[in-house]
C-alpha cells in the first residue's frame, strides 16, 4: 500500500470580515492521489468564496476518496487553527 501526502499553501476568503486567512493545507490517502491539477482548481474555487475553516475543511474532505484525512491550519488574528476531516463514505 502506498501513503501520499499533499501539501499545500492557501489562502481564503473569511465569511466574517473582508480580509483573508492564510494557511495551509495537508491531505493524506492512501493509494494513489487524485489528477493534481484538477485538484488543485478545486482548491482554487474554495479560495475565491467567503468560507469558514470548518466549512472549507469539509467540503474538501467530501470530493476526496473515501479514507482521505485533509488538515487544514490557519492563522486568523492571535490565533492558529487547524480543522480535520475524512474524507466521503463508501457507498
Amino acid at each position: 500500500m502506498v501513503t501520499v501526502t499533499l501539501r499545500r499553501p492557501v489562502i481564503k476568503q473569511c465569511p466574517y470580515r473582508r480580509e483573508t486567512d492564510a494557511g495551509e493545507l495537508i491531505i493524506a490517502l492512501e493509494g494513489e492521489a487524485p489528477e493534481l491539477h484538477d485538484l488543485a482548481a478545486q482548491v482554487d474555487a474554495l479560495c475565491a468564496e467567503p468560507i469558514t475553516h470548518e466549512q472549507f475543511t469539509v467540503r474538501l474532505a467530501a470530493i476526496l476518496p473515501a479514507g482521505a484525512r485533509v488538515t487544514t491550519t490557519w492563522h486568523t488574528g492571535p490565533w492558529a487553527v487547524q480543522v480535520e476531516a475524512t474524507g466521503a463514505v463508501p457507498r
